[in-house]
């Protein structure tokens, strides 16, 4: 297992961080759209609505990141967080990183916004996001067109 410090993204990691975005973004087929102006102003300014956890190695290397935010289901009373992105570079993968990484968002999820539930997606030919959600305590909620949804409660 590889080790790493989990932490917030800060503005000064957008130089580093870009390049795992840019990652998701290919393995989605995505257009890589997001700027710095847009990290700091979504992730890096006091109530910030996204919540973005880097793993840095002791090189000082973001190995990977989870961003999420708070969605709320007002005629159920309840708050949820949801994790739109885990990205664990190649040459970190099968080291428990994205593990790390989601437990670490979890805890905030529940400490920060008191989430009753925290849910998340992943293409359902993504066998091995689903494995680790699923070890992780999700359980299949919700059948999109190439989407599995997934929820675990808190």
């Amino acid at each position: 297992m590889l080790a790493v410090r989990i932490r917030a993204a800060r503005s000064g990691d957008w130089a580093k961080l870009k390049t795992l975005v840019a990652g998701i973004c290919r393995a989605h087929g995505d257009a890589h759209a997001l700027t710095r102006k847009d990290f700091d102003r979504m992730v890096c300014m006091d109530n910030a609505p996204v919540t973005v956890m880097v793993a840095e190695t002791a090189e000082g290397v973001l190995a990977g990141y989870v961003a999420g935010f708070v969605m709320y289901e007002f005629h159920m009373g309840q708050t949820n967080f949801y994790i739109q992105n885990l990205f664990v570079a190649e040459e970190f993968r099968r080291q428990r990183v994205g593990e790390i990484l989601m437990l670490a968002i979890m805890k905030e999820a529940r400490e920060k916004f008191t989430a009753n539930a925290i849910r998340i997606g992943a293409e359902e030919d993504n066998a091995n996001a689903l494995s680790l959600y699923r070890q992780l305590g999700f359980l299949e909620n919700e059948q999109g067109k190439k989407t599995v949804r997934l929820i675990r409660e808190t």
